[in-house]
């Protein structure tokens, strides 16, 4: 069995964040970057099935610029056999749905019975990339995986979490798609045998044209929605700390709550 692990290359939470001066997003000038939280949760989960021998070659794929290729770097040094970079300049701020049709044209043919990837990216929190390769590529597909078992050659039954600690125990038909919630699993770090090795592995990289897409339909332009304004969250007044004993704090909140909201 083949398996593909989706991931992106995102700013590091301990980076300086900076609006830019258009207000559409951060400026990248001072960001470092590093591999996303969610996906290396996706890589580990196939990581161990690759360990059990279940899967016989693990492929890693990103879309992004140059500098994105550093973690792909991460997942062949963390055990990936090989590397898949989409590159094009058109595709810098393309929207989720073009983002996933080359993605899309790079995989088709692939023979990849699963397809994870994180449940969302830390910069944009989107969470659209992994259903959309699953529709276009005619897939079963299941969200916010906590657990994942392959049944039998045919069969991957997963359990996802729902709202209020409620799980969802889901059957789907390979080949399949599913993106991973973080805690399924504990992810390893590369050793240093592995990052030596990861020089000797295969990164291959394509561009729309090498995928036969039309940048003029996968551009910014032809998204089909954009940011149109970022803005920190609004400064509010110092918060007020009740103290006392619990119950009596308890009934001053709820008092509070329903004279300012009426809600409850």
């Amino acid at each position: 069995m083949n398996a593909l692990v989706l991931i992106k290359q995102v700013p590091n939470t301990d980076s300086p964040f900076r609006i830019n001066s258009a207000g559409t997003w951060v400026e990248e000038g001072n960001l470092t970057y590093g591999l996303n939280d969610y996906d290396r949760y996706a890589l580990e989960e196939l990581l161990r099935l690759k360990d059990a021998g279940t899967i016989t070659e693990l492929v890693a794929l990103t879309v992004g610029p140059e500098r994105a290729s550093s973690a792909l770097r991460t997942c062949l040094a963390t055990g990936a056999d090989r590397a898949v970079h989409i590159k094009d300049d058109a595709l810098a701020a393309a929207d989720p749905l073009s983002v996933a049709r080359a993605i899309v044209a790079a995989v088709k043919d692939g023979g990849f019975s699963l397809i994870l990837a994180g449940l969302q990216a830390d910069d944009d929190n989107y969470m659209q990339i992994g259903p959309f390769v699953a529709r276009l590529l005619g897939r079963p597909c299941a969200t916010a995986v906590m657990r994942l078992e392959l049944r039998d050659g045919a069969t991957v039954r997963v359990e996802r979490e729902l709202e209020n600690n409620r799980l969802q125990i889901v059957d789907l038909r390979l080949p399949a798609v599913i993106t991973v919630q973080t805690g399924i699993n504990e992810p390893r770090y590369a050793s240093l045998k592995g990052i030596m090795a990861a020089k000797k592995k295969e990164i291959r990289t394509l561009t729309l044209s090498d995928l036969k897409l039309d940048a003029g339909a996968i551009a910014a332009a032809s998204a089909r929605f954009r940011t149109v304004r970022l803005a920190p969250p609004p400064k509010a007044k110092g918060a007020e700390i009740l103290s006392g004993p619990a119950d009596q704090v308890a009934k001053e909140l709820v008092r509070r709550i329903r004279e300012k909201t009426g809600v409850i």
